[in-house]
């Protein structure tokens, strides 16, 4: 009888839970209310190869750095970040990109734009693309942009419990500003001084 009744309990137990969890959300847009598109837009191969800045250190975590119109973008064990913000003065940017992923199964990872707007961020549409994680370039341009705009970049791999590990180089970049990471450690090494 005893047995029953634990089993009886366990089984509300989970029909609660159950109902519980339907109800609930869970926002991934970072709080302003917009999201990434859903896509089938996909990179094309490439031949063209990235060649990091002299100074950068490939083994960063993640890092960001802008020469001569182009923004490289290092990552090594991440699965969502953003960087700092950039123009692009000429309204188009190319994407080269070339990386890897822990999960065998999950090969791809995608890199969305945001644009800067009064009280946040606002996904800009169409820009999400699909990369794949196989080691080779693949490379895609976004064109329309507006040359006046101040905009960021989301990589993010769809794999919680993986990581991703490449390299990016945007090229059409005009001004960037420091990665969000970046801009609160300044902000708070000088409240500190």
């Amino acid at each position: 009888m005893r047995n029953m009744t634990k089993r009886l309990l366990a089984l509300a137990l989970a029909a609660v839970m159950t109902a519980t969890l339907a109800g609930c959300t869970i926002d991934l847009t970072g709080g302003d209310g917009e999201d990434e598109e859903t896509t089938t837009k996909w990179a094309e191969s490439s031949t063209d190869t990235i060649t990091l800045p002299q100074d950068m250190d490939a083994t960063a975590r993640f890092a960001t750095e802008l020469v001569d119109n182009s923004m490289y973008v290092v990552f090594n064990g991440i699965q969502k970040r953003d960087t700092g913000y950039f123009s692009a003065p000429n309204g188009s940017l190319t994407f080269t990109v070339n990386a890897t992923a822990e999960a065998e199964k999950l090969q791809k990872f995608k890199i969305a734009m945001w644009k800067l707007v009064d009280g946040g961020t606002e996904y800009v549409d169409g820009t999400t693309v699909y990369y794949k994680t196989d080691g080779t370039c693949y490379s895609y341009t976004v064109e329309g942009l507006d040359a006046s705009a101040r905009y960021r970049l989301t990589l993010s791999y769809d794999k919680v419990s993986y990581y991703m590990y490449g390299q990016v180089r945007v090229d059409g970049v005009g001004e960037m500003g420091a990665a969000p990471d970046e801009a609160d450690s300044a902000a708070s090494s000088g409240a500190a001084a």
